[in-house]
């Protein structure tokens, strides 16, 4: 499938991997139950205001592929907003719409150029913070919808990306058209399965369903056609050999079609059961005979007695579907034994109820409505302007309810009035979860307006509970290399120590400093790294500052400004050293 081409683009595809580190200034901490204490830290939940291209650098050290739900709602560009492409990316083409307000005219194509280019760098430092097992959604207009799409299937690759539409207003007339809805884009794993929703659900049933496959038959199929055989208590006893067996082994030489399942060579004492529909006609199972006997093993299926009078079977053969069993083994449902047979290990599911399992592509519920956010908005904030077309906090709220667990990260890198946090909390209260928020937002409103919504949210406001918490509020800082490559010193070397560990392992720097052994960074898979670092004076690795190597390990990785060790000699110690700042990796 060929790519998404754009004025520019050559130019922005690696733009992430140019964007400056920069250090991340704690300015305050916030707690619901201590309003006076600014000095708090170690929330876990974060607001940062900055340029959150920079920011979602800054995050790497600590969150590279942490974060388990990603919720964005970039600028629409519907051509009437007055978004500033302000990235710096030295090209011509690119230069000459810095700082230029996006234009009004229907037919201003550059603005779609100009909104791919911003869009590009910040997807791809977002798809290195996820998680491999999360999720990224992402609200969207028509106007870039289709482009966004196709962002989405490069960068993600290996994902499925699917549109849900979310009917947003009552109807909002252009052009003799009335526009209703905007859409949601979700990327998840393929082998994604979401939490259930509660208001969704039905009231309970049975998790178990017929393991026929009715849409194939043995000629599609021949190793799904086999036989299997019961006993008079429902025990499953042995499986027969598939069709697709039975022609390898030579015992069935005719035309696949014309094989007939057999009801009359059974062994005594069993009933045989063969995969048929509903009324009767020949299919196929659901599930192959080494997998069957295995899921039998694991109590994941289950022999019912036959109702229907329209097929020869006995009994019916039920299984559970991946996704439940899924759920089963991480302990997110609990089971129980059906049977006091012990040949019987068929388990089934407590209070386990049907529908709302599935993601819905069609959001109409008009609790979604961009009018219930502003509403929303005024009641919290008491200002009715402060801040136009914020996100129903019911639509973020239903997204992540569907997306995350208790314990998840979540990040919205567009944060606008805060509705992502808010609903983070609301979620944190209601199932007594410990899901974790972090906003980015580079508008000078991110105090006064989302981080004070955060505020009011957590003590409450109008007739509405708090939900407790706390957050550290953050200011993008200095970047870690001057312009001429050196280490900008006045980050400090806890800064430095952390980034390089980071850039080595993909760890984040836990470890705190020891007086006995201040250069160790910290031991990772039988690495010791050292930053033998002063910002007063240059060090020297020399044979007498060996003695900097104080935890044993099976290798060594030793930072300093230079070495006069022989490279013999740090071969056979098991040695390297990299040069500061020329060898500290950047990302």
């Amino acid at each position: 499938m060929p790519t998404l081409q754009w004025i520019g683009k050559e130019k922005v595809v690696n733009h992430h991997l140019e964007v400056p580190y920069r250090v991340l200034e704690h300015r305050y901490g916030y707690r619901s139950d201590n309003t006076d204490d600014k000095s708090f830290t170690g929330s876990g939940n974060m607001i940062i205001h900055g340029d959150n291209l920079e920011a979602l650098k800054a995050l790497l050290p600590e969150y590279e592929g942490k974060v388990k739900c990603i919720y964005i709602d970039p600028p629409y560009n519907t051509g009437n907003e007055g978004w500033v492409y302000n990235d710096n990316v030295n090209h011509p083409k690119i230069q000459k719409w810095l700082g230029e307000v996006v234009g009004k005219q229907d037919e201003d194509f550059t603005r779609h150029d100009k909104w791919l280019c911003m869009m590009y760098p910040r997807l791809k430092l977002l798809q290195r913070l996820l998680k491999e097992d999360g999720s990224i959604v992402i609200s969207i207009s028509f106007h870039e919808l289709g482009n966004l799409l196709q962002l989405c299937r490069e960068i993600f690759v290996g994902k499925q990306i699917v549109t849900a539409t979310v009917q947003t207003s009552g109807g909002k007339p252009s052009c003799g058209f009335s526009y209703t809805n905007e859409y949601l884009v979700f990327v998840t794993p393929i082998d994604f399965t979401p939490n259930a929703s509660e208001d969704l659900m039905n009231e309970y049933s049975t998790p178990y369903h017929g393991m026929n496959l009715a849409t194939f038959n043995q000629v599609q199929r021949p190793n799904q056609a086999y036989p299997i055989f019961i006993n008079e208590e429902g025990v499953l006893v042995k499986v027969g050999k598939s069709l697709q067996a039975l022609i390898d082994d030579g015992e069935y030489i005719g035309d696949p079609k014309d094989f007939v399942f057999d009801y009359d060579n059974v062994p005594e004492g069993l009933s045989v059961v063969w995969p048929v529909t509903s009324k009767g006609d020949p299919c196929v199972w659901r599930l192959i005979p080494s997998r069957l006997i295995n899921d039998w093993k694991s109590g994941y299926v289950k022999i019912v007695r036959q109702s229907s009078k329209n097929n020869k079977n006995r009994f019916t053969v039920q299984y559970l579907a991946d996704g439940i069993i899924q759920r089963i083994k991480s302990g997110e449902f609990e089971t129980y034994r059906v049977s006091d047979n012990e040949d019987i290990p068929t388990i089934d599911v407590l209070n386990y109820k049907t529908g709302g399992v599935s993601v819905p592509t069609l959001w109409t519920d008009k609790k979604y409505y961009t009018s219930r956010g502003s509403s929303q908005i005024t009641e919290i904030l008491g200002n009715k302007n402060a801040f136009t077309y914020p996100k129903s906090l019911d639509l973020i709220q239903d997204v992540l309810s569907r997306l995350s667990s208790k314990n998840d990260l979540i990040l919205d890198s567009f944060a606008g009035s805060g509705t992502t946090a808010h609903a983070v909390l609301n979620l944190n209260k209601k199932d007594g979860g410990s899901r974790k928020f972090i906003l980015v937002e580079m508008e000078d409103y991110a105090d006064s307006i989302t981080a004070e919504r955060v505020r009011r949210v957590m003590n409450g406001y109008a007739d509405t509970e708090g939900t407790g918490g706390s957050f550290d509020f953050y200011e993008l800082g200095e970047t870690l290399f001057n312009a001429d490559g050196t280490l900008n010193e006045t980050v400090g070397e806890d800064r430095i120590r952390e980034y390089v560990f980071y850039t080595e392992t993909k760890q984040h720097l836990s470890r705190k400093r020891e007086d006995r052994n201040r250069y160790l960074l910290d031991t990772w898979n039988g690495v010791g790294y050292y930053l033998y670092y002063d910002p007063n004076q240059e060090t020297a690795f020399t044979y007498d500052r060996l003695s900097i190597i104080g935890e044993k390990a099976e290798r060594y990785i030793v930072y300093a400004d230079t070495c006069t060790i022989d490279k013999d000699y740090l071969t056979e110690k098991n040695i390297i050293f990299r040069k500061i700042p020329r060898d500290i990796q950047k990302f």
